[in-house]
């Protein structure tokens, strides 16, 4: 009876994270190739708030745009499959991130990286969203 939380595992995170690489490449080429004009506009809306979080080191604006962002992503996409695998993983990386962000992070840096990822969405440039989506990883990874 209770709760009872798994600890956190390094080289499992590490992992998870070359999976992450795959699937969130191929959903933010997905979102440039598929989104609407709509959601085209909301990802540019999502980019400046991002570098509004990045300007003022604003972890609560950063987390809010970060949940709004990987929504966002996962409908543009138009691929359930992905999207489905991607909300267990965002849920696991989430806990890891909660826990090291304070210490480890760099916030500026990485609502920057979320802030590209976004535009080149907006934009409809797959091959920079693509391009954005692994610089992110590479950032979440070191």
């Amino acid at each position: 009876r209770g709760v009872l939380v798994s600890e956190i595992d390094l080289r499992a995170q590490l992992r998870l994270l070359e999976v992450r690489r795959e699937l969130e490449r191929l959903m933010a080429r997905g979102a440039a190739e598929r989104a609407t004009s709509e959601q085209r506009a909301q990802f540019a809306e999502i980019a400046t708030g991002m570098r509004r979080a990045a300007e003022k080191s604003d972890d609560l604006l950063f987390m809010r745009l970060d949940h709004q962002f990987n929504t966002l992503v996962s409908a543009a996409s138009r691929n359930e499959f992905a999207s489905r695998a991607m909300g267990l993983m965002h849920g696991l990386s989430r806990r890891f991130w909660y826990q090291h962000y304070k210490e480890a992070a760099d916030l500026p840096l990485a609502a920057r990286l979320h802030a590209d990822v976004a535009e080149a969405i907006a934009e409809r440039r797959v091959d920079a969203a693509g391009a954005a989506s692994d610089s992110l990883i590479d950032y979440i990874e070191s």
